[in-house]
């Protein structure tokens, strides 16, 4: 286990790495929820890497891989239906970095700053997620309706 500092450290070290993330894609005129999600998907695979350390790989294996099928689910979920899947995921995935591979067995093999890094890294962006849908519902226009569509047809000539 680390104290408190380190935690503090690596936790906000996390927290810098997501905002880094979001201010490069909407840089590169990029989809940060999009992205969001892929990153998601992305730190999920990496236990799968930290399984192979274990004591049990097979057994290690198994569990990351279900993590992976979970939060990848919510990550596809968000993209091809609503973006609060994206939201839900990266809140619930910090549990998924502490839970297991920070407290629990998993911290046998996962090292212990990466297990927090993650958990800021994906709670920022959770934050970004419901702050950026939030705005996007808010700033979205209502959908025209049948009338207006009919006038602009009349004034086409259709």
């Amino acid at each position: 286990m680390l104290d408190t500092t380190e935690i503090g450290i690596f936790t906000t070290l996390g927290a810098a790495f997501a905002a880094g993330l979001v201010f490069l894609t909407l840089w590169g005129k990029q989809s940060p929820l999009r992205v969001s999600a892929y990153a998601l998907i992305a730190v999920s695979c990496l236990y799968v890497g930290f399984a192979f350390r274990s004591d049990d790989p097979n057994s290690w294996f198994a569990v990351e891989m279900t993590g992976v099928a979970i939060f990848g689910s919510l990550a596809y979920l968000s993209i091809i239906s609503s973006p609060w899947f994206l939201a839900v995921g990266l809140a619930l995935h910090p549990l998924w970095a502490i839970v297991f591979h920070y407290n629990g067995s998993g911290a046998a093999f996962t090292p212990g700053p990466f297990a927090l890094a993650n958990a800021g890294f994906d709670a920022a962006l959770a934050l970004y997620a419901v702050y950026a849908i939030l705005q996007r519902a808010k700033t979205k226009a209502p959908a025209p309706i049948a009338q207006d569509n009919r006038k602009t047809r009349r004034a086409k000539g259709q």
